[in-house]
């Protein structure tokens, strides 16, 4: 890693990290935001190079890099304590995932997508369950009871006790805000969408230089040997939770 790009890093998740209070997030999970902070990061700047250099097209370059920001707002929901929107988001990244990936095996379909002239969605939701997506199915069972409404709005959807708005309620009930074992679940979650979206995002640009998170042979060296140990630990016991 160049000099110049380290230190771009560095600055990024200082930026980043410092814009919440202390939190169980921060405090306890430090070294796991790091890293997918780290990951995000990357996968933002190979979709930005690779659209840059002409390697793909610009549409490809944007719906990829644009998945790698979604789940920023969620880290910082699950900072600062907000562990049912979180759900919502997450919910919403299942779906774009599944979009990224459909997009990267129908490539003749992004120019319409882009243009707005095509929703993915269902053939995007069918596609990923027919794949049977190991990660992504994950995130799909731990979610399924978080589904869209006509209702606009999240102020809509509580006050008319739609499913969103029974599942900003449930998660409240079933994770108090701030519990360890909520931000476990929750930020486990992002884990496996990371895992999810890393290998889609970089067949839909067309990257075969990196390998995607968790299997990448420089993680230890890409995010320092420390917080990668804690990550193994914490991946253990999704694993243990999960299968």
């Amino acid at each position: 890693m160049s000099e110049n790009i380290l230190t771009n890093l560095i600055a990024f998740r200082e930026s980043f990290l410092a814009e919440a209070p202390s939190s169980i997030a921060n405090d306890e999970y430090g070294a796991v935001l790091n890293v997918i902070l780290y990951y995000l990061w990357r996968g933002c700047k190979i979709s930005h190079d690779a659209g840059l250099t002409g390697k793909i097209g610009a549409q490809a370059s944007l719906i990829a890099q644009s998945a790698y920001e979604a789940p920023l707002a969620i880290i910082q929901l699950l900072r600062m304590g907000y562990e049912a929107d979180a759900a919502t988001l997450l919910r919403a990244l299942m779906e774009r995932i599944a979009i990224v990936g459909y997009l990267g095996e129908n490539r003749h379909l992004i120019t319409r997508y882009f243009k707005g002239e095509l929703s993915a969605y269902k053939d995007a939701l069918s596609w990923a369950k027919k794949k049977s997506l190991p990660y992504w199915m994950v995130i799909y069972s731990r979610l399924s009871g978080v589904v869209h409404s006509n209702v606009t709005g999240p102020a809509g959807h509580i006050n008319n006790r739609t499913n969103i708005g029974n599942a900003f309620r449930l998660a409240t009930k079933k994770y108090p805000s701030g519990t360890k074992s909520s931000i476990e679940e929750f930020l486990g979650l992002v884990v496996y969408s990371l895992c999810a979206l890393d290998p889609l995002a970089i067949e839909l640009i067309q990257n075969r230089e990196v390998r995607p998170f968790p299997k990448d042979p420089y993680l230890e060296l890409n995010v320092g040997t420390k917080d990668a140990k804690e990550l193994l630990g914490f991946l253990q016991k999704l694993v243990g939770r999960y299968g």
